[in-house]
C-alpha cells in the first residue's frame, strides 16, 4: 500500500466499507463503491485527458495523469 495524504491519493489492495472502520484516511463516510475504468478511461488519461467521476450522485471529482513519483 502507498498513501500521499498530502494529495489525498492511496494505492490499496482491496476496496474498504468506510462504515466498517477508518480507511487509509481515517474515518470517511459514503458507501465505498468501487469505480472502474475502462481502457479507452485509461488511454485518455495517458493521452492528457481529464476524466470526470460522478460521485454517488452527489459529488464530482476529476482524476488526471499526474507526472511520475520517485517512490
Amino acid at each position: 500500500m502507498s498513501v500521499d495524504r498530502t494529495r489525498g491519493v492511496a494505492i490499496v489492495n482491496e476496496v474498504m466499507d468506510p462504515l466498517d472502520g477508518d480507511t487509509v484516511f481515517g474515518q470517511r463516510w459514503g458507501s465505498g463503491e468501487l469505480i472502474r475504468i475502462t481502457s479507452k478511461e485509461l488511454n485518455a488519461l495517458m493521452e492528457g485527458k481529464i476524466i470526470a467521476v460522478d460521485v454517488e450522485g452527489e459529488s464530482v471529482v476529476y482524476l488526471q495523469l499526474g507526472a511520475e513519483s520517485e517512490d
